[in-house]
């Protein structure tokens, strides 16, 4: 019984998102940036007198648009988590789905899920624009499942983080300020200031984690994928669980 109304809380989740135009309009605006952002790196490589290294592969190129992904994936989860406290609609949906643990778990895997697709085919697609353009460079299918698989785990730790972050706070503007500043501005303050406390918590930031996934390079010596992505996953579970207490403890209306 729980699974029936799980899978039709799911269904439930996933018309909810594709009936806001935003989601479409943030789709729109995520896709034209990591696609455009393809076609400049292999036009520019393409227009390069100096030709690409014998190695060098789509993938490497298109992996500079992951980040571009990301930002896209992140305003996306904030606003399908957040989109329903701002118009009153969570009072209809808390009545028609009264097992708030059940909305919990439907919410946050609907919203991970189709961010996750959105921005890994987007990346797939400026990969395969960037081996078009540049038809010297490959396009090996094992480094791109590899390369595809880990910015999978590391949209959906960062679209957890968001949607967490969403139901905690249940504003659009404080969750989008608080993602942003997690994910780009404390771990740059921090990082470049010269205190060794600083520069510790900065590499614990998601912020730091991302970049080293993302470019291979860190704040920290220390940082290993196995690390970054551990670092990922507990803010995730953490941002989840915090915004799942509120959901559970909290009336919708505070």
């Amino acid at each position: 019984m729980t699974a029936t109304i799980l899978a039709r809380t799911c269904r439930a989740e996933w018309s909810r998102m594709r009936s806001l135009r935003s989601t479409w309009i943030l789709a729109f605006a995520t896709a034209t940036a990591v696609v455009g952002l393809g076609v400049l790196i292999g036009v520019d490589a393409a227009g390069s007198a100096t030709p690409p290294p014998p190695d060098a592969t789509a993938w490497e190129g298109a992996r500079v648009t992951a980040m571009f992904a990301l930002f896209g994936v992140l305003a996306l989860a904030v606003l399908a988590s957040t989109a329903d406290h701002a118009t009153g609609a969570i009072v209809p949906t808390l009545q028609w789905t009264p097992r708030r643990g059940v909305l919990l778990t439907a919410r946050s895997a609907m919203i991970a899920s189709v961010t996750t697709v959105l921005g890994v085919v987007l990346v797939g697609v400026a990969s395969v624009v960037v081996r078009w353009l540049v038809p010297e460079v490959g396009l090996p299918l094992g480094e791109g499942m590899e390369s595809l698989g880990g910015l999978a785990f590391l949209f959906g730790t960062s679209a957890l983080l968001a949607i967490g972050l969403g139901l905690a706070l249940r504003s659009t503007a404080g969750a989008l300020v608080t993602v942003i500043a997690l994910i780009l501005v404390l771990p740059l303050v921090l990082g470049n200031l010269p205190q060794q406390w600083a520069q510790d918590v900065a590499a614990l930031l998601p912020g730091s984690n991302v970049i080293f996934l993302i470019s291979g390079e860190g704040l920290s010596d220390d940082l290993t994928v196995t690390s970054a992505r551990t670092t990922m996953a507990a803010w995730a579970c953490t941002a989840v669980a915090a915004g799942g207490w509120r959901l559970l403890r909290a009336d919708a209306s505070r």
